[in-house]
C-alpha cells in the first residue's frame, strides 16, 4: 500500500501535490502509480522509448522507481502510420519472455494525438491468441479536467457547514481512475454477493494509511465485516474477484460508479468534509454499517469506541485548550472545517482567523465576488459556532498579521515555513496526520500535543531569506516564475485575465 507522504519526505522534492497544480501534467504518472500497486501485472507505455523511461521514476513513487515499464517503443515511422501493429508485437515479447497474470496497456500522449484504438489491440489479443492484455482507455487527452476545480468550489460555496458536505464534482482525466475503470471494465468478473464484505481503495490515505488501514480492517472485523479486496493493493486474482464485494469505499468516485453499473455495487465516496475529525471517522463506520444493513451494531460499536478515544485524549486535549491560537489558512473554501477540527478534535481555543486568497488562487478556483461573500459567509457561520468573538482578516497586511501573531500563543492551519519567526510559534498542520482509524485520532492528538509543549519560535531559518513569493508560494519571487505563472493559467486553464 502506498505511503504517499513518506514518499515525498524520503526524496525531499517538491510533493506531488504541486505538480497537480503548478504544472502541465499527463496522467501516464498516476496510471504507472496504480499499476505499480497491483501484484502480477506488467504496464506498457503506448508511446516512445524515452517516455517509458521517464514515467519509471513516477511522481507518485520517485524514490523506487518502476523498473517494471515496458514500451512499444514508438518511432517515427509509426508516429506517422500508426503504431498498432508495433504494440502487439511487442506484448507478445512481454507474454513470451515475462507470461504475467495480466498485460495493462497504457496510452500516452503520443497515441492520444493518433487516437490508436488500444481496446481494439487489447481485444483481438485476448481473443485471438490468449494473452491475458487489457487496456486503459483515457478519458481526456491530459490530466486533468480544467473545469474541475471551479466546479468544486462552486459546490463547496453552496454547503452548509453542518450538513452533508459530500461532493458530487467528477474528476475525468484522472489516470489512476482511468486504470480502476479499465479492470472494472475489462478484468473483474460476476461473482454472487458476500452480504458483509467490502473493498477499501488503498492509495491516497496520506503517511497514516499504512497503519490505519489494518486498524480499519479490525475494527470491521468487530462488526463482522470482512475486506474483500484492497484495490488496487491485492493480487490479481483478488481483483478479478472484488464483485463478490456488496459495498465498495472508494477515494476516486468515477471506477466506484463504473462498478455499480456493471456488477450492481453500491459505494461509499470518501470526499468533501463528510468524514473530516473524530466526527468524521465516526461517521465513516455508520455509513459502512447502514450500507451493510448493521447500522444498530455498528452504532454501538463506534460510540464505545468514541467514548474511549475522548477518554484516553482528555488531559491532552484540556492542556491544548489552555493555548490562545491564531487559524493562518491559505484559501477559504475549507476554512470552516480546519475551524472546527482544531476547536472540536484538539480543543485549541481560536482567537483569530487569518484567510489568503490570492489573485492565482482566484483565477484557478473561478472565485467570483459572489463566491468569495458566500465563503465568508460560511467561515462567519463557523466562527459562531466553534470560537466565537474570534476575529476574522481577509489578505490582512504584514502589519495586521503581526500584531495579531504577537498576541497568539501557536499559530495552526499551515505549512507556511516564511510565518516562522513573525511573533508565535508555527503549529504546522503536518503534524496531525488523521486517517480514519479511531487510534488515528488518538497518535494525531498525542502528536500535537507534544509539540505543541516543546514549540518555539525558529526566528533564523534560512528559508526566510529566500525571495518566497505570497501569490504562488512555495516559488521564488523572479520574473521567470511569474511569466510561467502567467503562460500556465492562460494555456493549461484555458483561461485568460481580463483586460483593464
Amino acid at each position: 500500500m502506498s505511503n504517499v507522504l513518506y514518499d515525498e519526505l524520503a526524496i525531499q522534492m517538491y510533493p506531488s501535490g504541486l505538480l497537480h497544480h503548478f504544472g502541465v501534467n499527463g496522467k501516464v504518472s498516476g496510471s504507472i502509480g496504480a499499476i505499480g500497486e497491483m501484484q502480477g501485472v506488467i504496464p506498457i507505455i503506448h508511446g516512445p522509448a524515452g517516455c517509458a523511461f521517464h514515467y519509471r521514476y513516477s511522481a507518485r513513487r520517485r524514490h523506487e522507481p518502476f523498473y517494471n515499464v515496458m514500451t512499444s517503443a514508438l518511432e517515427q515511422p509509426e508516429i506517422i502510420c500508426g503504431g498498432e501493429e508495433k504494440l502487439k508485437e511487442e506484448i507478445r515479447k512481454i507474454w513470451k519472455r515475462y507470461a504475467p497474470g495480466l498485460i495493462l496497456i497504457v496510452p500516452s500522449p503520443v497515441s492520444d494525438i493518433l487516437n490508436e484504438d488500444l481496446l481494439e489491440v487489447a481485444r483481438s489479443l485476448r481473443e485471438q491468441e490468449g494473452i491475458p492484455v487489457a487496456a486503459v482507455k483515457s478519458e481526456l487527452f491530459s490530466h486533468r479536467d480544467k473545469n474541475y476545480t471551479r466546479n468544486r468550489m462552486k459546490e463547496l460555496a453552496n454547503q452548509k457547514i453542518t450538513g452533508d458536505n459530500r461532493l458530487s464534482t467528477d474528476l475525468k482525466g484522472c489516470g489512476f481512475t482511468e486504470v480502476l475503470t479499465a479492470l472494472v471494465e475489462q478484468v473483474m468478473e460476476p461473482c454472487e454477493k458476500e452480504p458483509l464484505s467490502i473493498n477499501i481503495e488503498t492509495v491516497g490515505w496520506g503517511s497514516e494509511g499504512v497503519r490505519a488501514l489494518p486498524e480499519i480492517e479490525q475494527f470491521l472485523n468487530r462488526a463482522g465485516v470482512r475486506v474483500n479486496t484492497w484495490i488496487p493493493s491485492a493480487p490479481l486474482g483478488d481483483l478479478v474477484h472484488a464483485p463478490k464485494a456488496a459495498l465498495n469505499v472508494a477515494k476516486r468516485v468515477r471506477w466506484a460508479r463504473k462498478m455499480k453499473e456493471r456488477f450492481g455495487t453500491d459505494f461509499i465516496h470518501l470526499s468533501g468534509a463528510r468524514y473530516e475529525g473524530l466526527d468524521g471517522i465516526c461517521t465513516f463506520y455508520q455509513d459502512i454499517g447502514d450500507a451493510l444493513g448493521i447500522g444498530e451494531t455498528m452504532a454501538m460499536l463506534v460510540e464505545a469506541e468514541k467514548e474511549r478515544v475522548l477518554a484516553a485524549t482528555a488531559s491532552m486535549r484540556a492542556e491544548l485548550g489552555t493555548y490562545r491560537c491564531m487559524l493562518l489558512d491559505r484559501g477559504i473554501s475549507m476554512a470552516p472545517f480546519h475551524l472546527k477540527k482544531y476547536r472540536e478534535d484538539y480543543g485549541f481555543p481560536i482567537q483569530s482567523i487569518c484567510l489568503f486568497v490570492t489573485e492565482d488562487a482566484r483565477v484557478q478556483g473561478g472565485i467570483t465576488e459572489e463566491l468569495l461573500t458566500k465563503f465568508l459567509k460560511r467561515v462567519e457561520e463557523a466562527r459562531d459556532t466553534w470560537a466565537p468573538g474570534a476575529e476574522i482578516l481577509l489578505n490582512p497586511s504584514e502589519e495586521e498579521l503581526a500584531g495579531r501573531m504577537k498576541k497568539a500563543d501557536l499559530i495552526l492551519g499551515t505549512n507556511d515555513f516564511r510565518y516562522e519567526g513573525k511573533g508565535a510559534p508555527l503549529l504546522p498542520e503536518k503534524l496531525e496526520l488523521l486517517s480514519l482509524s479511531f487510534e488515528s485520532y488518538v497518535r494525531s492528538v498525542e502528536r500535537v500535543a507534544r509539540h505543541a509543549a516543546g514549540a518555539q519560535e525558529k526566528t533564523h531559518l534560512l528559508l526566510n531569506q529566500m525571495p518566497i513569493t505570497q501569490e504562488s508560494f512555495p516559488f521564488l519571487e523572479n520574473g521567470k516564475n511569474e511569466c510561467a505563472r502567467e503562460l500556465w493559467n492562460q494555456m493549461w486553464l484555458n483561461k485568460k485575465r481580463d483586460e483593464p
